[in-house]
């Protein structure tokens, strides 16, 4: 396993170094959030989801447009998230209807869980929930 961050490596030349190449194998990279509360956890997880699609697919000023996702980003996000332990589910709420990508019923979510964090991003036509779990351990 590949250590990448440590003591004096920033969270940003950990997103540098992950999105510089394509997705890793899951959990061959090693990423080590110094804490066990759920909700500094997931604002860790919330900086590299947000600096990696700036990165990847923002325009020149930074800017993603999340109505206009596909899924093969979603996919390549949740194989990038997977390389380093980690699972990203995103609902898309348009109206009434909403997609799930990653995220079942069979699924149900402890309010102590991780996934009970969640990021809600409202665009002119749809909200967007994004949340987070650990992969199981094998």
């Amino acid at each position: 396993m590949t250590t990448i961050i440590e003591k004096d490596v920033s969270i940003d030349d950990f997103i540098e170094n992950l999105v510089s190449s394509p997705p890793q194998s899951p959990k061959s990279l090693h990423l080590e959030i110094k804490t066990e509360d759920y909700e500094n956890m997931f604002q860790v997880l919330v900086e590299i989801f947000t600096k990696s699609m700036k990165y990847l697919y923002g325009d020149p000023r930074g800017r993603v447009d999340l109505d206009k996702m596909s899924q093969t980003v979603l996919d390549t996000m949740s194989e990038y998230y997977q390389s380093f332990g980690y699972h990203i589910y995103v609902d898309k709420i348009e109206g009434a209807n909403i997609t799930s990508y990653g995220a079942t019923e069979k699924n149900p979510v402890n309010e102590n869980d991780l996934k009970a964090q969640c990021l809600k991003i409202q665009t002119k036509d749809n909200m967007y929930v994004i949340y987070f779990d650990r992969m199981a351990e094998n």
